[in-house]
């Protein structure tokens, strides 16, 4: 089920321009932000980690989990569309807000399967962890 991720990296990539880039690296930057690499190294692991459960729904036959799959897929890019499209931390940290609503839907609906548990908990758990102390670090340090 690579088809849907692997078009949504490709597809949510071509918002970001140069001009989106040199705007993000002319923010003043958090102590706990990573270097760029990691950003894609993490980035890279979450298109895969959407296609194994992708995966897994299509062949469990779950609509529910294809589904919110899809919304977190799409949701994901509209992030990348409001934070580095709209060059606001202040959208993305409140698009972030909003995406962990899906996320999490999506995280509950796969508990009954470990496969896919173990591929969605890592990005759930950075999304929790890293993304929204981040991204609310990045705005409150470049407000104005």
């Amino acid at each position: 089920m690579a088809g849907p991720p692997v078009a949504a990296a490709v597809l949510g990539n071509a918002f970001i321009g140069m001009d989106s880039m040199r705007w993000f690296r002319e923010l003043r930057a958090p102590r706990l932000q990573l270097p760029m690499a990691a950003f894609g190294a993490v980035g890279a692991a979450y298109y895969v980690q959407l296609g194994v459960v992708l995966y897994r729904a299509y062949h469990r036959d779950d609509r529910h989990v294809r589904h919110l799959a899809l919304v977190v897929l799409v949701g994901n890019e509209l992030w990348n569309v409001a934070f580095f499209g709209g060059r606001s931390a202040r959208s993305g940290f409140l698009g972030l807000l909003l995406f962990l609503g899906p996320l999490l839907s999506l995280q509950k609906a796969v508990a009954d399967d470990p496969v896919s548990v173990l591929a969605l908990t890592p990005y759930t758990v950075w999304v929790i962890g890293y993304d929204v102390p981040w991204v609310y670090r990045l705005w409150r340090l470049n407000r104005g």
